[in-house]
């Protein structure tokens, strides 16, 4: 740890799910301090202190990363639906989203600063995520006849998809970049866990029962990333 060391601007994500807090550096995003709870600027800059070493280290390496940039247009291959962007810029402190006729989206704001265009962006795809997905689940659960208690769409970082014990499924809204059979794939998946909570060969033979392919579709989805725009992960 370093008492010189200046720290770096950084933003604080207040998180209620998180369980810990937690330190993110990412060339998009800049450093960002995830917490459960509000926590006093004091407590914030201490605990970034100790952590200096891999901080410094962290954004050495996101140098050579991808920076943000606005997007010249917005690609869902799920649904086979394109959207061209442009872009206003003006003196309102936060991004206006305009869905337009003919696939047109404007961003009107402080669009110079890609960060906050990507956060109005994601709040667009989170909106139409919910749109899709949760009619699309619906769907599935009455055609192979597997229910489930709830549902929700939200950004996951590392998951598709998640399954409780109460059978809520959460989905991640980012499944709108995959193509239609990988994002089927997950919500079958999600919808075999409402039976059987673990990965077991039960679960696999439920699984591969409903989707001939499952072990294969695993095998890409997993790798599936790649498909999201940089800046839909921020």
């Amino acid at each position: 740890m370093s008492h010189d060391w200046e720290i770096p601007s950084y933003t604080v994500r207040i998180n209620k799910r998180a369980k810990r807090v937690s330190i993110k550096v990412s060339s998009w995003a800049g450093l960002e301090v995830v917490v459960p709870v509000k926590l006093k600027r004091s407590e914030i800059q201490q605990m970034l202190r100790s952590k200096s070493d891999w901080i410094k280290k962290s954004i050495e390496k996101s140098g050579h990363m991808e920076e943000l940039r606005n997007p010249e247009g917005v690609h869902f291959n799920l649904i086979k639906e394109a959207w061209t962007t442009s872009y206003a810029r003006s003196n309102a402190s936060q991004i206006t989203v305009t869905q337009n006729t003919g696939s047109s989206l404007v961003m009107t704001g402080p669009v110079n600063d890609s960060l906050i265009v990507a956060k109005a962006l994601n709040k667009w795809v989170q909106k139409r995520a919910i749109d899709v997905l949760i009619p699309w689940l619906h769907q599935i659960s009455a055609e192979l006849s597997i229910p489930f208690n709830r549902v929700s769409v939200r950004r996951q970082r590392t998951k598709w998809g998640s399954c409780t014990a109460k059978k809520s499924i959460s989905l991640n809204r980012n499944l709108l970049f995959l193509d239609e059979p990988s994002a089927r794939y997950v919500l079958v998946h999600e919808l075999c866990h409402t039976r059987k909570l673990d990965h077991s060969n039960e679960f696999w033979n439920l699984l591969e029962t409903l989707e001939p392919n499952a072990r294969e579709t695993s095998v890409s989805v997993k790798k599936a990333s790649q498909l999201v725009p940089k800046w839909a992960m921020v």
